[in-house]
């Protein structure tokens, strides 16, 4: 199962390729009633999205990455199933769980022992404040003058955090239950970017201005996974920050074209710029490099 790729996609690894070739990580997909991404049905079913994953991590880093189906969300039991992995894993990606469950396990996994546990909520935050730097620049607004509009903010928590860390001015929260005091269309007049995570702005609220997860969130947590991976694992990196997801957004804002909202998947300097600003911003020495800084 281990891809020794030479990053023809993803950058040539420098020095840590002999160390990441023997790290393995864990695909775990939940399956339950409940799961599925923001607003909207999944349009990669959870099976096939951890499978993606899976190859997507074998195909653009030396890991080695194992699939695991459960049918079940209940965070106890799936900290036991995670626990009772082969030992030397170095981080498992769970795919189809909600923020709440999602923390659960990473908490308990954490504090048993285990390894650093990431989910496809982390990567997708991290592609949408991205996307959103993006949008801020497109309209010639920098960041701190950057008026942001979310609706469905309980979703990703991190979201907030994360765009205040990447530097954005000024956040506001939107509720379907302000719709007749504050229509969006109207407050959006005010407002630079709109980050609709509860998939609810009417349309027109912001044209051209909208930002959303996509019905197959593997699209943009795909941008993200192998590099952060690649640039967390081997280090003992117990537990996800808010920093560590900024330096994602900083990655993928820089290397994106200044007429699109986000990198192409196959931009050969995609993994190595995520795992390169994450490991700065761990202070770990840089796992890939490329001539194009």
């Amino acid at each position: 199962m281990t891809n020794n790729h030479d990053g023809g996609a993803s950058g040539s690894p420098d020095g840590a390729g002999p160390v990441l070739t023997g790290i393995s990580v864990a695909v775990v997909a939940v399956s339950t009633t409940r799961s599925g991404t923001a607003g909207s049905a999944r349009a990669r079913p959870l099976w096939v999205a951890m499978e993606d994953y899976a190859a997507l991590i074998r195909e653009r880093t030396p890991m080695r990455a194992l699939c695991l189906p459960v049918t079940t969300g209940d965070p106890h039991v799936l900290t036991e199933r995670i626990l009772g992995l082969p030992t030397g894993l170095s981080a498992v990606f769970v795919v189809g769980l909600g923020h709440r469950e999602s923390a659960a396990v990473a908490r308990e996994v954490t504090e048993r022992g285990g390894p650093v546990v990431l989910t496809e909520l982390d990567v997708l935050t991290a592609a949408v404040a991205a996307a959103t730097i993006t949008t801020l620049r497109r309209r010639s607004v920098p960041p701190r003058a950057g008026r942001v509009v979310v609706t469905g903010a309980s979703w990703a928590p991190l979201l907030a955090p994360v765009l205040i860390a990447s530097g954005v001015g000024d956040l506001s929260s939107w509720h379907e239950r302000d719709a007749e005091a504050f229509p969006l269309r109207r407050l959006m007049e005010h407002n630079d970017v709109l980050v609709d995570l509860a998939d609810c702005a009417p349309e027109g609220a912001a044209p051209g201005r909208t930002v959303a997860v996509p019905a197959d969130g593997f699209a943009y947590g795909a941008l993200v996974l192998p590099g952060l991976l690649a640039a967390l694992c081997g280090h003992g990196v117990r537990t996800l920050s808010v920093e560590v997801v900024a330096a994602c957004v900083r990655a993928l804002a820089l290397i994106t074209p200044a007429d699109q909202l986000l990198p192409s998947v196959d931009d050969r300097l995609l993994v190595s710029a995520v795992a390169r600003h994450v490991s700065r911003a761990l202070g770990h020495p840089v796992p890939y490099r490329d001539h194009h800084r």
